[in-house]
C-alpha cells in the first residue's frame, strides 16, 4: 500500500483560506506584534471589521426598528430582515472562525498527515474527483450569491433611475436622504466584500466534510479490495499471507483514526457555524418566503422576482448541502464495519481474526457531525426538521399580513 505520490489535500480549501487572505481577513497575522506589518494588518482588519460588517448592519437594524415602530406592513419588514440576518450571518460566522482558530490550525494541519496519504494508485483519483468538487461548490457559492446580490444592487436601482437606495439603512446622527450618493456608492462598494466573505465562510465546511468523505470512500476500497492488496505486498516484501495483512490492516486502522480524529476537529471547528446556519438559514427562508407570496403583479415587479426567488432558492440549496454532506459523512463511516467483513478473515490467524472482529464492532458507531453544542446532527432529517418550522413560521407570517 507504499502511496504513488504525496497528493496535496490543501487543494480542498486553498480557494477559500487564499481568497479570505487576499481580502485581508484572514483570522492569522503571520508576523510578531514587535512588527510594523503586525499592526498595519490589525488596525487594516479593524477598518474592514467596522466599515464592512458593523456599520451596514447597523444602519439596516436602525431602520428595521423604525419600520417595526411605525407599524409598516411585514412584507416590508421582511425584506429588510433577510438581508440584516444575511450580513449578520456572515459577520457572526466570520467571528467565530476567528475565536476558533485553533481548531482551525489543527484542521489545515491534519488535512495533510501522514494517514491521509498512504494511498494505492486507485484512489487518487478518487480523491482529485472529491478536490474538483469541493472547488466546484465554492464557485457555485461565489457564482449564485454575486449575480443575485448584483441583480438586487444594481440592476433594480438602475431601472428605477438610482432614484433609491439598494439597501433600506437609517443612522440616528444624520439624514440618509442628504448624502444620498454617498450612501448609495457606499452600498455599492461595500457589498462585494460583504459576498466574498459570506461565499467562503459557507463553502468552508464543506471544502472539509468533502476531505472526510473522500477519506472514507478510500478507507471502505482499502478494506473490501484487502485481498488484492495483500497479494501486491506479498509480491513486494516476500512476506506470509498473514504478516502482508497485519502490515495492511494496521495501515488502515491508523486511518480510520486519522478520520475520526479528523470528524471530531471539524465539528469542534465548525459546530457553532452549522448552529448559526440552521438557525439563521431557517428565518431567512422564511421572511424571504413572506416577501416572495406578497408580491402582487408580477409583471409589475419582474425584476424584483429576478433577486428575490433566486435568494429564496439559494438559502434552501445552502442549508441542504450542509445537512447532505453531514449525512454522507455519517453513512459512509457506517459502511466501514461492512467493509471490515468483506476482508479474507476465513483463513487468518485467530488473533487477527479477534483483532477483525473488534475493529468491526468499533466501526458499527458512525461519525455523525452535530450542531447546537452537539445536540442536533448535520442530517437529512434535521434539514426536513428545519424546513418544516419554516413552514409553519412564513405560515403565521402570512397569516399577520392577511
Amino acid at each position: 500500500m507504499k502511496p504513488k505520490s504525496n497528493l496535496d489535500q490543501y487543494k480542498y480549501v486553498s480557494m477559500q483560506i487564499e481568497t479570505l487572505k487576499y481580502s485581508g481577513i484572514w483570522c492569522f497575522i503571520p508576523y510578531t506584534t514587535n512588527s510594523f506589518k503586525f499592526w498595519v494588518g490589525f488596525f487594516y482588519r479593524l477598518f474592514i471589521g467596522i466599515v464592512i460588517f458593523i456599520i451596514p448592519s447597523l444602519g439596516q437594524v436602525i431602520y428595521l426598528i423604525r419600520l417595526i415602530a411605525n407599524n409598516a406592513e411585514i412584507q416590508e419588514v421582511c425584506a429588510v430582515i433577510n438581508l440584516v440576518l444575511t450580513e449578520m450571518l456572515t459577520s457572526i460566522k466570520l467571528l467565530d472562525l476567528c475565536l476558533r482558530r485553533h481548531f482551525l490550525t489543527q484542521l489545515l494541519e491534519q488535512i495533510n498527515n501522514e494517514e491521509f496519504n498512504l494511498l494505492p494508485r486507485t484512489n487518487l483519483d478518487v480523491l482529485e474527483k472529491s478536490i474538483k468538487f469541493s472547488r466546484r461548490l465554492f464557485v457555485y457559492m461565489v457564482v449564485t450569491s454575486s449575480s443575485v446580490i448584483f441583480v438586487h444592487v444594481i440592476v433594480i436601482p438602475a431601472l428605477n433611475g438610482f432614484r433609491t437606495l439598494p439597501l433600506d439603512m437609517d443612522f440616528i446622527l444624520f439624514d440618509v436622504n442628504d448624502y444620498f450618493l454617498c450612501i448609495n456608492a457606499y452600498q455599492v462598494l461595500y457589498k462585494p466584500m460583504m459576498i466574498v466573505a459570506f461565499a467562503t465562510l459557507m463553502s468552508l465546511p464543506w471544502s472539509f466534510m468533502t476531505c472526510a468523505i473522500g477519506q472514507l470512500d478510500v478507507l471502505i476500497y482499502n478494506f473490501e479490495n484487502m485481498k488484492e492488496l495483500v497479494k501486491a505486498t506479498k509480491s513486494e516484501t516476500n512476506c506470509g499471507e498473514n504478516e502482508a495483512f497485519e502490515s495492511i490492516f494496521k495501515k488502515c486502522l491508523r486511518h480510520h483514526c486519522a478520520i475520526k480524529r479528523f470528524v471530531n476537529t471539524l465539528e469542534a471547528t465548525f459546530g457553532g457555524q452549522f448552529s448559526l446556519t440552521l438557525a439563521f438559514s431557517a428565518c431567512i427562508i422564511c421572511t424571504t418566503a413572506v416577501q416572495l407570496f406578497s408580491i402582487e403583479s408580477l409583471r409589475d415587479n419582474i425584476a424584483a422576482l429576478f433577486w428575490i426567488f433566486p435568494y429564496f432558492i439559494d438559502f434552501i440549496i445552502f442549508l441542504f448541502i450542509d445537512c447532505y454532506l453531514g449525512e454522507f459523512v455519517t453513512m459512509k463511516s457506517g459502511r466501514i464495519s461492512t467493509a471490515v467483513y468483506s476482508c479474507p478473515w476465513v483463513d487468518l490467524t485467530p488473533k487477527l481474526s479477534r483483532s477483525l472482529v473488534t475493529v468491526i464492532g468499533e466501526t458499527q458507531r458512525p461519525l455523525v457531525i452535530r450542531a447546537m453544542n452537539k445536540l442536533v446532527p448535520v442530517s437529512l432529517e434535521t434539514f426536513t426538521t428545519v424546513m418544516n418550522w419554516t413552514y409553519k413560521g412564513f405560515a403565521l407570517m402570512n397569516q399577520t399580513k392577511d
